[in-house]
């Protein structure tokens, strides 16, 4: 209830401010079992389709707790991590045109 709180408040907060949205990612989304790889869901079961939907946008990306991700954020070096769960939102990235209209 508090993420989908702040989600409201940061949508609101872009709209306001006339800020494009290309969609929600997940953070601390699961965590894998080092011995079978099965995605646990310790916070529960995730709400992140209920809530883009709320908003009409995509699911841009689900961000799983490893220590490895924790340790890249930290140091400030998340681009060296080598993993597929953000790929979606480069693609949705990279089809930004380089030279948008601002007037909408």
């Amino acid at each position: 209830d508090l993420v989908q709180m702040i989600v409201k408040k940061a949508y609101n907060m872009a709209n306001m401010m006339k800020i494009p949205i290309l969609g929600v990612i997940e953070n601390y989304s699961y965590l894998k079992c080092p011995d079978c790889g099965k995605a646990i869901e310790i916070f529960g079961k995730s709400h992140v389709d209920d809530v883009a939907t709320q908003y009409h946008l995509p699911v841009l990306g689900r961000i799983p707790m490893t220590p490895s991700i924790a340790a890249a954020s930290d140091a400030g070096a998340v681009e060296d991590l080598e993993g597929n769960w953000l790929d979606v939102a480069i693609s949705a990235i990279e089809a930004i045109p380089e030279n948008p209209d601002k007037s909408k």
